[in-house]
C-alpha cells in the first residue's frame, strides 16, 4: 500500500484552498474512501452558567469549539433535549428576530443608579457616584 501524496501547507495559505487529503487515502482494497455527508446529530451540551445549547455532534469545530445551533438557550437539560429532539425530526433552529433581540439587549443593559443625593453619614462603604468615590465618614476618637 502506498502512502498518500502530502502537499505542504504554507503557513498563511487558508486550508479552503487546499485538496482534500480523505480523497488520497484508500484502503487495503484499493478502493478509494471518501467522507460520507452524514445528518446532523443533535445533543444538548452544557454551556457554563446554567445554560444548555444545541449542537450539531457531526459538524466541524469553529476556532476549536462547538458551534450552537440556533439561538435557543435553556435553562435545563431536559429542555435542551426536548429541543435537540424537535430539531431531529426536521424542525427549523430557533431564530430570534432582530427586533426583539435589541428589546433583549436593551434589557441587560445596567441601569443608572437615582441621582439623589448620597448622605455621607448614613454610608456603610464606599460608594461610586458620578462626581467619583464617596467614601463613610470615620468615626471621631471620643
Amino acid at each position: 500500500m502506498s502512502a498518500p501524496d502530502l502537499t505542504p501547507q504554507i503557513p498563511g495559505e487558508p486550508l479552503a484552498t487546499m485538496t482534500p487529503i480523505a480523497s488520497a487515502v484508500t484502503t487495503a482494497t484499493g478502493e478509494s474512501t471518501t467522507a460520507q455527508a452524514q445528518a446532523p446529530l443533535y445533543v444538548a451540551k452544557h454551556n457554563g452558567g446554567g445554560r444548555w445549547i444545541v449542537i450539531d455532534e457531526n459538524a466541524p469545530l469553529v476556532d476549536g469549539k462547538v458551534v450552537k445551533v440556533g439561538d435557543f438557550v435553556g435553562a435545563s437539560k431536559e429542555e435542551a433535549e426536548a429541543e435537540a429532539q424537535r430539531l431531529a425530526e426536521g424542525g427549523e433552529p430557533l431564530v430570534i428576530d432582530a427586533q426583539r433581540d435589541s428589546d433583549r439587549e436593551a434589557l441587560s443593559q445596567p441601569k443608572p443608579a437615582a441621582t439623589g443625593a448620597v448622605d455621607p453619614t448614613t454610608l456603610k462603604q464606599a460608594v461610586l457616584t458620578p462626581d467619583g468615590w464617596l467614601c463613610p465618614e470615620p468615626k471621631g476618637k471620643e
